[in-house]
């Protein structure tokens, strides 16, 4: 076995993160471009005892199975009735693989100073108590490794992880070919969701249940996954335990077969779980349908088709159900995501353009408009298109946003047309030498100011007054950004301030770039951790 190009830098990354004296640093990868592996490996070369913390038991027995496999050696298991941690002999494994909950439990026998590295697996979990307690407890060099580092509840994780060492965004690794390509269908449903509550960063699941749980809407869901998903092994992401069950029984009215589709939820026993998954696996079972079982740390690369049957808000616990199906497999061109979209719903629901967009909202809607229109005229559109027509549009909009503000006079830059004023400046008195005076002060030429009225110069000076006391930028700061290629007219001043400062050092970067980077020294380090 061979680590990838991209594994192979992470860890070195890792490497030089911790040279540089970061004791607690992260890594972002996709699901599907090999996580386990990585830490796996940095466990394989770490000087001394290593653990990984997991928060549920397939994950558990995932890792355990996965890292004995790259290091061909025992791992021992801490997890409920297990307790290898240590041997009958009073010696102790080198990697240990522990369930959060256990560990937390247990730590009072556990010595701070028992592990040299200690790994979170989904690290996005890592701001919740129990992981605080665990971490905060052992006197080690931590590693945290997840797909999706924007948590919903909006806890950063730079709450407990110094630095991130490495970012493999999943457009990147579709690119690169190791996953494979998305293509997103839009599924438009009578479902009304403008009375469903939000709580706790979603929508209620309560609510959303009572809406979903209707036969009509069972059959919007079901017919739309029989009729695309031809062939491809289906996941279906529902929305509560309930409206699981009763979406595999309208799908199985509908195939006319009792074991075409399959529910499974948290509350079924891990030893019940597997043989149904296997079944899946085997393909006796066509589509697996779950509540927020198996959006983490579940491995079936054939999955073709990922069907998000309810409505999310996190762009992160979306990606986490998309990433289900995102692994290459023998036959596989692509993975279909079905996004149910409601008639009416007062919250903006996440969808799969989204993964690709992050946080420009603009490019966002671009992107969702493209994807609308496709499913509209029934055909399901890449996500790399997609993004592509989205940035064409989002480019060309921004260009001539620039063009017309350059074109125009500098008023314009801050949202004033003087054409108007200009056109209907009537009678009396001209612009004030006073008034002249501020419009010099504020960076604004005033030869078209000086051919105002008294009383239109003052209309217009209020005006500017009132940019500045709801906060927005100078007309100076807009001059400047024009210039640089922005649009300022509703931009802040603290935004104006720090781009115009980025552009700053930018510039001053680029004078002095190529000095620094032969003159610098190396960084100075603690001792390694990991081996070279």
């Amino acid at each position: 076995m061979q680590l990838r190009p991209y594994q192979a830098t992470a860890i070195a990354n890792v490497r030089e993160a911790y040279r540089k004296g970061h004791r607690s640093v992260l890594v972002v990868m996709p699901t599907g471009t090999g996580k386990t592996v990585l830490f796996a490996e940095i466990a394989r070369l770490a000087k001394g005892p290593v653990l990984v913390l997991a928060h549920r038991q397939e994950l558990v027995e995932q890792a355990r199975e996965k890292i004995a496999a790259w290091c061909n050696d025992v791992v021992a298991v801490e997890m409920a009735g297990r307790r290898d941690f240590t041997r009958s002999d009073g010696t102790r494994p080198k990697i240990t693989v522990a369930s959060i909950q256990t560990l937390q439990q247990r730590l009072g026998s556990v010595p701070r100073d028992a592990f040299r590295i200690v790994i979170v697996d989904e690290a996005h979990h890592a701001t919740a108590d129990s992981y605080r307690a665990v971490l905060g407890h052992f006197e080690a060099w931590q590693l945290g490794v997840t797909a999706t580092p924007d948590r919903s509840d909006r806890v950063p994780l730079g709450e407990v992880f110094a630095t991130v060492a490495f970012d493999y965004d999943m457009r990147t690794a579709i690119r690169d070919g190791w996953l494979c390509p998305i293509r997103s269908f839009l599924v438009q449903t009578q479902a009304d969701f403008s009375r469903v509550r939000k709580v706790a960063g979603e929508l209620a699941t309560r609510d959303v249940e009572a809406v979903l749980n209707q036969e009509l809407h069972l059959a919007e869901v079901a017919t739309p996954i029989l009729r695309e998903r031809d062939s491809r092994p289906t996941i279906v992401f529902a929305a509560s335990v309930a409206h699981a069950h009763a979406l595999t029984r309208v799908m199985n009215q509908q195939a006319g077969r009792s074991d075409f589709a399959a529910a499974l939820d948290g509350g079924t026993a891990f030893e019940q779980r597997a043989p149904v998954l296997q079944r899946f696996r085997r393909r006796e079972i066509q589509v697996l349908v779950n509540c927020s079982l198996f959006t983490e740390g579940f491995d079936v690369p054939e999955i073709a088709l990922v069907a998000i049957a309810r409505p999310v808000l996190s762009r992160s616990f979306y990606a986490q159900m998309v990433g289900r199906g995102t692994r290459p497999a023998k036959g596989k061109r692509d993975l279909l995501v079905l996004d149910f979209v409601p008639s009416h719903c007062r919250h903006s629901l996440a969808q799969a353009v989204d993964i690709f967009a992050g946080g420009d909202e603009e490019l966002q809607a671009h992107a969702r408009r493209i994807a609308a229109a496709s499913s509209a005229a029934g055909e399901a559109i890449a996500l790399e298109l997609a993004m592509e027509l989205a940035q064409q549009e989002h480019e060309a909009k921004q260009a001539d946003v620039v063009y017309q503000l350059k074109k125009r006079d500098p008023f314009a830059a801050v949202g004033v047309d003087l054409g108007p004023w200009l056109r209907h400046r009537g009678g009396g008195e001209r612009a004030t030498a006073d008034q002249l005076a501020f419009f010099r002060r504020a960076g604004l030429p005033i030869e078209q100011v000086a051919e105002l009225s008294s009383q239109q110069a003052e209309a217009l000076r209020e005006r500017l007054l009132e940019r500045k006391a709801v906060g927005l930028c100078t007309p100076k700061q807009a001059r400047q950004l024009v210039d640089l290629g922005y649009d300022p007219r509703d931009m802040y001043f603290d935004q104006a301030q720090s781009l115009l400062r980025e552009a700053k050092a930018a510039r001053r970067g680029s004078r002095d770039g190529a000095r620094t980077a032969r003159g610098a020294p190396d960084e100075p380090g603690g001792r390694s951790v990991v081996a070279e």
